[in-house]
């Protein structure tokens, strides 16, 4: 609400705007009051929202003491680490197994049956060729690496420029990684020397030393597999590589089909297109790829055993089938099983990761001797787990004792805006300090819960069947009274405890029943805990609640709060006003006072004159 431009004063003389700003500061005590008291609720709110997120992160740390799996644990150690990694669940038991690992599960596997890229060829060339100055030079770029090739001047037969050649280039790059040869009608032939098959690219030099030798600058070895097909087509036109200007086939019965046609949807499509269709297709089940080590199309089959399956079958067009341009044959090709003997017992399984009696296993390799595996109780992990447990237990006990007893300071209510811009920003912040102190202080809903928490960790669980029924009898106390009841392990007790009876302390915890009496102590934590953060939400939403939109009964609270000091500012707004008006009013009135006295005194002068 934006307040009028006020000028008063001409005609009395009197400071109005700060007559009527006195007189409004006694009533904007009450509009700061109400603020105040918003503030404190906003602030309780606060602080009963941090509770709550201390109470859901402690909620998920005494759901895992519900767990067996979390107390009964087991430790694996494999004679043969190598050959797999074992790890015992809580369903393993105690004892020896002996492991031979036959055989490893293999994807169903289809792959181009030699390299993809053709023999780098130039055009025929004569009997005999002229190397001078103005034709010797070419730069040759294998896997990022370029060198520059200067042949030696002379006249060359074909074999003999193919061996200057290739004593140039293995000076260059070194012996064994780039063959050159020829053909029976003079044809110059650049190839890598090895299984690996690099990517050979020919480039011009300072003279047109390509153009010589029968190549083009750029002319490659390597297909390009994110080219179009058609240009691919034209790249290796002397090779079976030109597919056709419809391409169809069906993989594990997925059918993909291509207009490679001028003018056709599909004329730009690229080998790695159609490698990114392939994979998209979740229906196909396979991964498709080109490896550019071994120069070849790779398609494996998702899922491992005998029931993994790649079967392809060639369409319409050139790119699968026998002769095809990738190499890969129509058919079908089925993955294979993992063999372990286990115990003298052969199992056979679709994965080379499976559970065996609460066992897991991942296999890594085969081996030929049989290896030793030890499965013994693990009770460092019960140990640490309830030391864990102890110690979340112990944080939210002192953070929600830390509210119960926090000092109240009253003569700290909250600063009005007014007041802040009077002090520094240390001086509000000690301010606040205090003002926040204690709003919790021996608050109902907090008392109840740590009260309840706190009797249930003295409590005792009845039918385990062992010595081990409370927490004091596994070393786990209560000391200076003066804690207010955080814990403290006594951890030689504690791992006596773990190693006389495992299976006694995990009932102690987890322990199910339809009697409360027989209820773990965990199970019977998580539904005090789960109760405390309703009564927490109730009072004052949870910490993904909105601020003030909540049905918390702070919340309606504070909404409440707002309806008042809007009222108020309306109220004030116009009693503002109403000051306003009736100090005008008397101005008006003096003005019109003072203009009949001069009247009067103008009319006396002239009659006495």
């Amino acid at each position: 609400m934006i307040s009028p431009i006020r000028i008063g004063g001409l005609a009395s003389g009197m400071d109005i705007d700060k007559l009527v700003s006195d007189m409004m500061r006694v009533q904007r005590m009450k509009a700061d009051k109400l603020y105040q008291e918003r503030q404190v609720l906003r602030w309780q709110q606060e602080d009963y929202r941090s509770i709550n997120s201390l109470m859901l992160g402690f909620k998920n740390s005494v759901f895992d003491m519900r767990l067996q799996a979390t107390l009964m644990k087991y430790s694996a150690v494999i004679s043969g680490a190598s050959i797999a990694d074992v790890t015992a669940g809580s369903a393993a038991r105690e004892g020896s197994y002996t492991l031979k690992v036959n055989a490893l599960a293999q994807q169903a596997v289809k792959e181009s049956g030699g390299s993809l890229s053709r023999l780098l060829e130039g055009l025929a060339i004569g009997d005999t060729i002229s190397i001078g100055s103005s034709n010797n030079e070419f730069v040759i770029n294998l896997d990022g690496v370029e060198k520059t090739i200067t042949i030696t001047e002379g006249e060359y037969s074909i074999e003999a420029l193919a061996g200057e050649l290739q004593h140039k280039v293995d000076t260059a790059f070194g012996e064994g990684q780039i063959k050159v040869g020829h053909t029976a009608d003079n044809r110059l032939t650049f190839q890598p020397a090895g299984d690996y098959k690099p990517q050979i690219t020919l480039k011009s030099g300072e003279n047109d030393a390509l153009e010589a030798l029968g190549f083009n600058d750029g002319d490659t070895f390597r297909i390009n597999p994110n080219a179009s097909l058609k240009d691919m087509a034209r790249r290796f036109a002397n090779d079976p590589f030109d597919t056709g200007d419809v391409i169809r086939f069906s993989i594990n019965g997925q059918e993909f089909s291509y207009d490679l046609s001028e003018g056709g949807a599909d004329e730009n499509k690229t080998l790695a297109g159609i490698l990114s269709d392939i994979n998209k297709n979740a229906e196909a089940g396979v991964t498709a790829y080109y490896d550019s080590v071994t120069d070849k199309i790779v398609i494996k089959s998702k899922g491992y055993g005998v029931g993994a399956e790649v079967s392809i079958q060639n369409l319409e067009g050139n790119l699968f089938g026998a002769g095809g341009a990738l190499q890969i044959d129509d058919g079908v090709s089925y993955g294979k099983n993992s063999e372990i003997e286990l115990n003298g017992v052969v199992i056979s399984k679709n994965s080379n990761k499976f559970t065996i009696e609460g066992i897991s296993f991942n296999l890594k390799e085969t081996s030929n001797e049989t290896v030793v595996i030890n499965v013994a109780r693990d009770t460092q992990g019960a140990f640490d787990a309830i030391k864990n447990f102890v110690d979340e237990y112990n944080k939210i006990i002192e953070a929600i004792n830390g509210k119960l007893y926090e000092e109240r300071f009253r003569g700290y209510p909250p600063l009005t805006d007014e007041q802040k811009e009077a002090m520094s920003d240390k001086e509000v912040e000690l301010w606040e300090q205090k003002a926040r102190s204690g709003l919790l202080r021996n608050d109902p809903v907090l008392s109840s819960i740590v009260s309840q928490m706190r009797t249930l960790m003295y409590q005792q669980v009845e039918g385990t069947g062992s010595v081990y029924s409370t927490l004091s009898s596994i070393g786990i106390k209560t000391k200076d009274y003066k804690e207010f009841g955080k814990l403290h392990i006594d951890e030689n007790r504690l791992r006596e405890a773990l190693n006389n009876d495992l299976e006694g302390v995990v009932s102690l915890f987890n322990q199910s029943s339809e009697v409360d009496s027989q209820r773990g102590l965990a199970v019977r934590l998580y539904d005090v805990v789960n109760s405390g953060i309703t009564r927490l939400s109730d009072k004052a939403g949870s910490s993904t609640s909105l601020i003030n939109y909540d049905n918390s009964y702070i919340g309606k609270r504070i909404r409440d709060m707002d309806k008042r000091i809007e009222s108020m500012e309306e109220y004030l707004f116009q009693l503002e006003d109403r000051y306003w008006r009736q100090f005008t009013a008397m101005e008006k009135a003096l003005n019109e006072m003072y203009s009949q006295s001069m009247w009067l005194s103008q009319q006396l002068m002239f009659w006495g004159n």
